[in-house]
């Protein structure tokens, strides 16, 4: 069992939208221009169906390519809706173009602006802004909500009003901004804005290592109609994903799965920050601020507990994970169930794994019965061999 699975999807997310809204919108004067809903946010797969992994920026992953397989994407993701329901952080921040590069930057188009190198601007401070995606007309729009300070876990945080409050429009004077995005909205820290994750959870945001998902430079312009549409480059999942499917095999009636349900563990342990989650600065534009993949360690652990059964008896349930080099360090998959109504768990290793950021990892099996004996066995055939498991 020393080789891995093979990668099944990418996740990447689509942010066409954007912004309508910002609870700072009154204390503009005067607005020259504004942002407006538009058919918004998709994603790029969400480790749904792709059979391999696929490439972001296909121009350098050419083989002898600056980014030939970087983090194991070798193609261009599907593209599909951010589901309704989706909560997003979005920061904005205004720029000035230094005096060496003001004339180049005022004669360029949209597409030359895109691509222009941030260091061309003084930034000022970020603005922050919550959305929710919401269905209008038959599409996925995004809606301004309300978010407010608050305590968690003794820390202050910013927090996204519960239940969901909608406010005002976002105003903005004329000029050039730089806008990124996160989702979904989790509790983030007052000060630096940065977030805390950790094994167990799903993050999509702007990618500075890509070209397709780098925070995007807008020039916002006077209109007659006071009214600018705004679309975002793509956001990427920070996440790996594993999964599990378990279906029923020979002389098995009912599979259920315990209240311990599966437990992964040998994934990187999160940095400790005085509340064991890693700090991730995500509106930072520094590539060394991103998620970085680190060996696996035997004593960090998540547990997946929610799954789905369908009409055949097939359990399915995933969980996020933080990307992990585990090609010299073992993972462990425990799985808790009741197989005919007997309490049984099965302990699956993984090794020379590398668990990238975007991609799915999939673990099929099968359940068999043969007296007093329960067989699971691999039934994906990316995997060499037979498991047999008492």
């Amino acid at each position: 069992m020393d080789k891995l699975i093979k990668v099944a999807s990418i996740a990447v997310a689509l942010v066409s939208m954007l912004a309508t809204g910002c609870n700072k919108a009154t204390e503009v004067s005067g607005p020259v221009a504004k942002t407006q809903i538009i058919p918004a946010p998709g994603v790029y797969g969400t480790f749904s169906i792709r059979p391999e992994t696929r490439a972001i920026d296909l121009e350098t992953t050419e083989p002898g390519g600056a980014n030939y397989y970087y983090n194991g994407f070798t193609g261009e993701p599907d593209l599909d809706k951010l589901p309704v329901g989706t909560t997003v952080w979005l920061t904005y921040r205004k720029g000035v173009p230094v005096s060496a590069h003001a004339a180049a930057i005022d004669a360029m188009t949209k597409e030359e602006l895109e691509a222009v190198d941030p260091e061309w601007f003084t930034w000022g401070e970020p603005d922050l802004q919550a959305y929710v995606v919401q269905n209008s007309a038959g599409f996925n729009a995004l809606y301004p909500i309300q978010s407010n300070n608050s305590i968690v876990d003794g820390t202050d945080v910013l927090v996204v009003t519960e239940p969901i409050n909608f406010t005002n429009p976002l105003y903005l004077d004329h000029g050039y901004y730089q806008f990124r995005m996160v989702t979904p909205a989790y509790p983030i820290h007052a000060e630096n804005l940065s977030m805390q994750v950790s094994n167990g959870m799903y993050l999509y945001s702007n990618d500075e290592r890509y070209e397709q998902t780098r925070s995007k430079i807008i020039r916002v312009r006077e209109t007659e109609a006071a009214v600018m549409n705004i679309v975002l480059n793509p956001i990427i999942a920070q996440m790996a994903r594993v999964s599990v499917e378990i279906k029923p095999g020979e002389n098995v009636n009912t599979l259920e799965m315990m209240s311990p349900g599966v437990e992964v563990s040998g994934m990187q342990d999160p940095e400790l920050d005085g509340l064991g989650k890693l700090a991730f600065k995500w509106s930072s534009m520094d590539i060394k601020d991103t998620l970085q993949m680190k060996r696996g360690h035997k004593y960090s652990r998540t547990y997946m507990t929610e799954f789905e059964t369908d009409n055949k008896g097939v359990i399915r349930g995933d969980i996020g994970v933080l990307p992990t080099n585990a090609m010299s360090t073992v993972s462990y998959i425990v799985i808790n169930m009741a197989v005919n109504g007997i309490p049984t768990q099965y302990v699956l290793t993984l090794s020379r794994l590398k668990f990238f950021h975007g991609h799915t990892y999939d673990l099929k099996l099968q359940v068999d019965a043969d007296g007093h004996i329960n067989v699971m066995s691999w039934a994906n055939q990316a995997w060499s061999g037979e498991v047999t498991l008492n």
